[in-house]
């Protein structure tokens, strides 16, 4: 009895073309990376090219567990990061690089699904984060579209089509359906072909169960003249479906298919919805033939693009999305967080005031448990937007004194945890720690998918003296780094009356 001939998607020739994206090495550790190397380009001033890149080669070098890494491996990062994330720009004409608003708007507002959200809703074909030749061949062959708004525009015409067959059936992707129905073929990456017509024929090759990874297909050979791994083949869309789930886009099965998160709709209809574009490269489209030197020179005005869309107020990360009900925080936590949410004067979007009002209700169980009366030991946060007097909360030590807990609260958001735990101190909120000495505390605070952790550092600024921690200062203040491994985390009291 003969095997039966397995079916592979195929994508003719005139149609295929690879689709470039800069690898992720440290895919593994994404979020800790982006946070350091965020934090280690705000402290490298403005430098001629050379004494900039030597700067941020040895911040790499410095990364837990980076020390012993080859120089290539060091160097590949080195041009990743920057590629991918935007974190420094050249000048080469006037010999000077300089830190971008990207790495300062990560470093100080510590928020991972935002920052992540709007770097999706500008990453575009073409643009500076790939290199110009794989520019030119974008260009030549027409193709133009934002692969987080198409992909999420397919995952919604399935759900669509599915919901015709039942309410409980939802439209998923792997990075395999992705790269071969989407990534890879012209007819969709330059709108010949419409999302809709993507999930049926993804639904149409499951129905019928086709394969698409064929180690045979000339198209996944590589220069050299050999098969691709499915893996590598496959990169560019998983990289991408990555960064959608960090930023809370789309969610894992856990098996490589992926979904709409559907717990911020007006998020996900701003994306489809979307028609912004960079258009440095339009007039090269009219052009029968198309230079390097001049795709090169557009690159720094790519920079800007995506530098001017750091807004602060775009896509602030709903907490309540990262605590949902597939959260693997315990039942509790997330009931007092939900409480929390309902009950403060607080949107869910405003982390620090979350993480302030998180804090306020650990102050309270903290002094309640010490068997402190609430209604003589009043604590306040008194933080607003006309004035900030150093810190965000005034709490007692709970020691059997009436001494003051000065309480200012540093809140990081992301899908997963993070070990990178540095923050941003102003040059107002330092003077202050230096006044207060002993009494101030920064409560580190990170929130995340999985798990609520806590650090207090006590009296910053002796520990900076003894070198427990470390502060770089700049233009607005001061950046400061701790290795969590000289520091206790502190369980979190959730406040029950």
């Amino acid at each position: 009895m003969k095997d039966k001939k397995i079916g592979f998607y195929q994508v003719e020739d005139k149609y295929w073309q690879r689709i470039h994206l800069e690898r992720s090495r440290y895919k593994n550790k994404f979020e800790d990376v982006l946070l350091y190397m965020a934090n280690a380009c705000c402290q490298i001033p403005t430098l001629p090219c050379k004494e900039y890149s030597d700067r941020y080669f040895n911040a790499i070098r410095m990364y837990p567990g980076n020390i012993d890494l080859a120089t290539k491996t060091i160097n590949n990062w080195r041009t990743e990061i920057p590629s991918l994330f935007g974190f420094y720009s050249e000048n080469k004409k006037a010999n000077v690089t300089y830190t971008s608003k990207m790495a300062h708007f990560l470093n100080e507002n510590q928020d991972l699904t935002q920052f992540l959200r709007i770097f999706l809703f500008t990453f575009q074909y073409p643009g500076g984060h790939i290199k110009p030749h794989e520019v030119k061949k974008i260009i030549e062959s027409k193709v133009r579209f934002k692969p987080a708004k198409l992909i999420l525009q397919v995952l919604m015409e399935g759900n669509k089509i599915l919901s015709a067959e039942g309410p409980a059936k939802t439209m998923s992707l792997s990075a395999e359906e992705a790269t071969y129905c989407i990534f890879n073929d012209l007819r969709v990456t330059t709108g010949k072909r419409t999302p809709r017509e993507v999930a049926e024929i993804v639904l149409a090759n499951r129905k019928n169960k086709v394969k698409y990874y064929n180690p045979k297909d000339p198209h996944t050979f590589n220069d050299k003249g050999k098969s691709r791994t499915k893996g590598d083949q496959c990169r560019q869309a998983g990289d991408v479906l990555f960064f959608m789930e960090q930023a809370c886009l789309v969610d894992n099965n856990g098996h490589g298919y992926y979904h709409l998160n559907t717990t911020d709709v007006e998020t996900l209809n701003k994306f489809v919805e979307d028609n912004s574009f960079f258009t440095g490269y339009d007039h090269l489209y009219k052009k029968r033939s198309i230079e390097t030197p001049e795709i090169a020179e557009i690159e720094p005005r790519w920079f800007d693009y995506v530098n001017e869309s750091m807004n602060p107020e775009l896509f602030k990360t709903d907490i309540s999305t990262l605590i949902g009900e597939d959260s693997e925080l315990s039942d509790i936590v997330k009931e007092a967080i939900h409480n929390l949410l309902n009950n403060a004067s607080i949107t869910t979007n405003e982390t620090g005031k979350f993480g302030e009002s998180l804090i306020y209700g650990h102050e309270k169980m903290r002094l309640k448990l010490a068997n402190y009366d609430l209604k003589e030991f009043v604590i306040r946060i008194v933080d607003n937007p006309a004035t900030h007097p150093g810190y965000d909360i005034e709490s007692y030590e709970a020691d059997g004194t009436d001494d003051i807990r000065y309480i200012e609260v540093k809140t990081t958001v992301s899908k997963s945890p993070v070990q990178m735990y540095s923050f941003h101190m102003t040059k107002h909120e330092w003077r202050v720690a230096k006044t207060i000495k002993e009494h101030y505390c920064v409560y580190r605070l990170m929130v995340n998918h999985k798990d609520l952790i806590l650090y207090v550092l006590r009296n910053p600024v002796h520990l900076s003296q003894n070198e427990m921690i470390d502060f770089e200062p700049n233009d607005d203040g001061l950046d400061i780094s701790f290795d969590y491994n000289n520091f206790n985390t502190t369980d979190i009291l959730l406040w029950q009356d």
